[in-house]
């Protein structure tokens, strides 16, 4: 019996070819953004994409995170009055749909990498009288982040309005393009990311951005997807919060997503194979 293989005749054929043999990489449905919001997105390094979900997807979803949400926070970083909750895909399905949803796969084909990875998803809810976070950006853990390096994209679904008062993101227009020693200071302007239920703020890795002030008796309810370049480390170890018996039920991308892949020419190998062969077996 004869089988195909695929020939490397140069070393950057390593890193251009998909060398898998079972396993080959599949095209997903993505939704490509217009220019307009690719030009916004370059310039400001974010932009807010209106009335992604529909009424039922978003309704689910938002129960779900509501009763996965746990403890206020360790440290005024999480936020003293802030809930939050991890490894939200091992706990729901209610949320697949917005990790992998066409238009934020499109935005990172088109800015990030067509394979990224899911470096963390968490549930953030800021509390009444919660105070401002600190500014940062998702990438700052990342060396040689700047300028302008892609390392990551990052995502947050509003579930609740987002205002000015309730602790709507604040972010710093064109901060993503700062030098590595400029941060936020009094004579920078931020702007509020202000939504309605079902938006989602989409946003450079190297933003500066912060959870804002809640002075209301309301809590502000988002999901935070980030994701990161196929050939970095994923902040939460997804390969370990979420159990392969799970990840063998899920729709594609989203066990590529979880790490479930190759990255030209073997990062993410287990014992010299793919991943998805542990999925294969019983």
């Amino acid at each position: 019996m004869t089988t195909s293989a695929t020939i490397v005749k140069t070393a950057s054929d390593l890193h251009r070819q998909d060398l898998a043999g079972t396993h080959k990489r599949t095209e997903v449905e993505s939704q490509a953004p217009s220019e307009d919001t690719l030009r916004a997105y370059d310039r400001d390094g974010y932009v807010i994409l209106k009335g992604l979900l529909s009424p039922i997807v978003r309704q689910t979803a938002e129960r779900a995170l509501r009763d996965l949400l746990g403890p206020t926070g360790r440290n005024n970083f999480e936020g003293f009055n802030t809930q939050r909750a991890y490894a939200l895909l091992a706990k729901t399905r209610a949320l697949d749909p917005l990790v992998a949803h066409p238009q934020i796969l499109g935005m990172l084909k088109a800015r990030l990498h067509a394979e990224p990875l899911l470096s963390a998803c968490l549930a953030i809810n800021i509390g009444p009288g919660e105070a401002p976070q600190i500014a940062h950006a998702d990438d700052g853990f990342y060396p040689d982040m700047r300028p302008d390096a892609r390392h990551g994209l990052s995502v947050i679904w509003a579930f609740d309005p987002f205002t000015t008062e309730n602790g709507a993101t604040r972010a710093w227009p064109g901060s993503h393009l700062w030098p590595a020693d400029r941060e936020p200071s009094n004579s920078d302007d931020w702007r509020p990311a202000v939504m309605e239920p079902g938006d989602a703020l989409v946003f450079h890795g190297g933003l500066w951005h912060a959870g804002g002030e809640n002075t209301t008796t309301d809590g502000r309810l988002a999901l935070t997807a980030q994701y990161c370049a196929p050939w970095l480390r994923t902040q939460e170890n997804m390969s370990l919060s979420t159990p392969p018996e799970i990840v063998r039920t899920l729709d594609a991308p989203l066990p590529s997503l979880l790490g479930y892949q190759i990255h030209p020419p073997f990062m993410g190998h287990v014992n010299g194979m793919h991943p998805n062969r542990l999925l294969d077996q019983s």
